[in-house]
Parts: C-alpha cells; structure tokens; sequence
C-alpha cells in the first residue's frame, strides 16, 4: 500500500517537473536567442506576444518538485529494495516416503545451517557435492538414490550410516557420519536432533 502510494507521488512530481521543464525551457531560451539576435524581434513576434523570463516562483516551484520527486523515489527505492519475505513456516518439507510433511520454525532453519556450515558446507558448497559433481543436494537428485534421499529421514539415515548412490556400498569412512564418529571428529558430538535440523534445512 505504502509502495503504491509513494509510487504516485514521484509519478506525479515527476510529472509536474517534466511539464514545467518543457514550458520554462523554451521561455528561456527564446529569450535567450531574442537578446542574442534582437533583429528577430520585429520579424518574429508579434506586438502582442510578450515573453517573460522565469520568475522566482517558477524557480521555487521547479524546485520543490525536484525536491519531492528525489524524495518519493528515494522512498520507495527503499521500500522496494527489501527482499522477499516468505515466512519460513510457508515452507512443507517431507519427513518420510509415507506422505508426512512439516514446516520449518526460523530456530531450526539457523540452527540447521549453522551445523550443516560446520560439518558439510566445505564439501557441499551451493547445492553441489565437490567429490561427486553428478549428485547434488536438490531433492530431485536426492530422490533417485537407493534407498531414497528426499526426506528428511532419508538424509538422517544416509548421515548414521553413509552408502553409494546405488546404496550397493559403505561410505562412513569416506563420508563424515556418525557410524564412523571416530574418523569424523565433527560428527562425535552429533546428536539425532542435530542430524534432523541439518536435513531439513
């Protein structure tokens, strides 16, 4: 409301500055190219024409409209420049392939970032996965693991207990996880509420 309300004001002050401009540029420099060249005068206008050169008012007018439009675009350069905010609650994620879904609480978005940043994020750097560029971290990638990956509880069960892609082979001593909590020190300290704030997130 407040943006479309600012949205007038620097549309209409812009408006009235761009007509004055127009109408008080050409006053001016017609008076400009009659001083320069008075022989014009006689020849161009007529006795009843009389051209006036700006006063103060138009002055102050002009600028108290370069005035207003600076501020209603800075207004709302401000107000729209904040970024989109959806609610965090507004995100479904799946737990289980059984259909149970839940919401994110903002505590548990930055706390599942913060240990995900602490234990995952040198490897996993924007979605991706550094030592297998074919698999990343979307949840359709993740879906077609074996077993699948796209649940929350998937991604719990693959930090305990890391396998291929395929799940044909053990990777704990290659993946951090808690099965292998002696070779992964970040993972000594991981409870399972750890391991779900970092999944879901």
């Amino acid at each position: 409301m407040r943006a479309g309300l600012l949205s007038v004001v620097a549309l209409t002050c812009l408006l009235g500055l761009k007509l004055h401009g127009a109408f008080v540029t050409q006053k001016v420099n017609i008076v400009n190219e009659l001083d320069a060249r008075p022989e014009l005068v006689s020849r161009s206008l007529p006795n009843s024409l009389e051209v006036e050169e700006p006063d103060a008012r138009h002055m102050a007018w002009d600028a108290t409209c370069r005035l207003l439009a600076g501020v209603a675009l800075s207004a709302l350069l401000l107000v729209g420049a904040a970024p989109a905010r959806a609610d965090v609650e507004d995100v479904v994620i799946a737990v289980d392939e059984k259909g149970k879904t839940t919401s994110l609480t903002k505590e548990g978005v930055v706390r599942g970032k913060r240990l995900f940043n602490a234990a995952c994020a040198i490897c996993h750097i924007g979605g991706g996965t550094k030592t297998n560029q074919n698999v990343g971290l979307s949840t359709e990638e993740l879906s077609g693991a074996s077993p699948n990956r796209n649940t929350v509880e998937g991604l719990i069960d693959y930090l305990n207990n890391p396998t291929t892609y395929d799940g044909l082979k053990d990777i704990s001593e290659i993946h951090p996880s808690i099965k292998a909590a002696d070779v992964w020190p970040k993972m000594r300290s991981m409870q399972q509420q750890d391991l779900y704030d970092m999944s879901a997130y």
